[in-house]
């Protein structure tokens, strides 16, 4: 399996100074529950060009600082993108700003969340129909970071996991097509290292505390990995 990562930011200056890129942790990620796949990727906001959907197996679309609202030179193509691979069957993933963008382009709406920033770890349930797909689990627990978040569900799209604070925390479309809203690629150190580098307009000090002391429970990574491995491998099969 030819899996190409989609890279749609790079992670801050400070990991970035240590050569840390979002395709090291997506490949950290998903490696061990793909191990037959080989990665790829592409930095789309430095300018790389979009490779052609048919050009790999499988995608998976990295998270981002950007919103999608923000019309960035890089988005509508990438939108594009994300409708083609859709109309020729081509499996995509994605996290976070992928999950985000994967939706306005089938016609769903983002939006600041109203609650505020979701951060630290957080449990979701599964919806029953998905189950299967995550390991017969009815609830897992994961990482966010993030402010926006689907407000409208796009076209022909299912909520598989879902959370009080972020109830379209996953999606299932009826291409083969899956998303997830939190990062399942972090680990806490990670989140430790955004807030501590967070600019200006980033999360209050008592919500980044907040999250801080909620990152030494149990994550369901792992699990989240098989569920994406599940879904590239019944999609190309």
């Amino acid at each position: 399996m030819r899996l190409h990562i989609l890279e749609l930011d790079d992670l801050g200056p400070q990991m970035a100074a240590r050569g840390a890129r979002f395709r090291d942790l997506f490949i950290d990620w998903l490696g061990p529950a793909l191990p037959e796949a080989v990665f790829s990727s592409t930095l789309v906001p430095a300018g790389e060009p979009l490779p052609e959907p048919g050009e790999y197996d499988a995608y998976m679309l990295t998270g981002s600082r950007a919103g999608v609202y923000d019309d960035l030179p890089w988005m509508q193509p990438l939108k594009d993108f994300v409708r083609t691979a859709a109309q020729t069957g081509v499996p995509l993933g994605g996290v976070c700003f992928g999950h985000q963008i994967m939706a306005v382009a089938h016609g769903g709406m983002v939006e600041k969340a109203r609650g505020g920033w979701n951060l630290g770890r957080q449990q979701h349930r599964i919806a029953a129909a998905a189950r299967d797909l995550f390991g017969g689990a009815e609830t897992l627990s994961a990482l966010s970071f993030h402010q926006d978040q689907v407000t409208r569900l796009p076209v022909d799209a299912e909520v598989i996991v879902a959370s009080e604070r972020s109830p379209h925390g996953g999606l299932l479309y009826d291409f083969p097509a899956m998303s997830v809203q939190f990062h399942p690629e972090f680990r806490p150190q990670t989140v430790t290292t955004m807030l501590d580098n967070a600019r200006a307009g980033g999360p209050p000090a008592d919500v980044a505390a907040a999250a801080s002391a909620s990152l030494n429970g149990a994550l369901d990574n792992e699990r989240i990995g098989q569920a994406f491995a599940r879904f590239y491998r019944s999609a190309l099969t």
